[in-house]
């Protein structure tokens, strides 16, 4: 009689792997933003919107000269970058060159890592917009949503998960992609901890 095969177990997948060993590292930036909501004065959402103005800045172009390339690269998305530029001059946020990003020349698995921190910003960006909207409080230029809107679209998240699937990866492979998030992670929130008043004009 022959033996029964013990069943299978799956390994866990990239996207497993990093939702899991970033999770301390998301929802410490979340954590961040914690009360933006409560502050009607939008001081938290001028610092929001510096944030991820002066992260695009930085990293978008390191993705673009990654193997990853542009995501989305079909060229019908919104542009997050330019809706950030839009926000940002509706708040009276000046232009700022943002620091330099810690790993200016990504391999495939280090730019998963750090595609999968600023596109994962997705998920939350239509309840947001929705939440400011149903808000009279944060009604007028103090809560503009330009980049919201554009973040809302989740088609490059997507692609971005079906572009790992597709990638094989071994154990190195995906610490260099959790090690490459965390340092994304450290970066956004090296850029949220600016004094206000520096990127603010009076």
């Amino acid at each position: 009689m022959s033996a029964i095969p013990a069943p299978s177990r799956s390994e866990p997948s990239l996207r497993d792997r990093l939702r899991a060993d970033t999770q301390a590292a998301h929802e410490a930036l979340d954590a961040s933003f914690a009360d933006m909501f409560a502050d009607a004065s939008g001081a938290q959402y001028r610092r929001f919107i510096a944030m991820n103005l002066q992260a695009h800045q930085a990293i978008e172009p390191v993705l673009s000269q990654s193997p990853l390339g542009r995501l989305g690269a079909d060229g019908d998305h919104a542009d997050r970058l330019e809706a950030a530029r839009r926000d940002a001059e509706v708040l009276g946020i000046e232009p700022r060159a943002a620091a330099p990003f810690s790993l200016p020349r990504p391999d495939i698995f280090e730019a998963f890592g750090i595609a999968y921190v600023l596109e994962g910003s997705r998920l939350g960006a239509k309840y947001m917009s929705r939440a400011i909207k149903r808000d009279e409080r944060l009604s007028g230029a103090r809560w503009p949503t330009h980049y919201l809107e554009a973040s809302s679209d989740a088609r490059p998240f997507t692609w971005l998960l079906d572009r790992m699937a597709a990638e094989p990866a071994g154990e190195a492979d995906m610490r260099r992609a959790v090690a490459a998030a965390d340092a994304t992670f450290r970066y956004f929130r090296m850029l949220c901890g600016d004094d206000d008043k520096r990127t603010t004009r009076a």
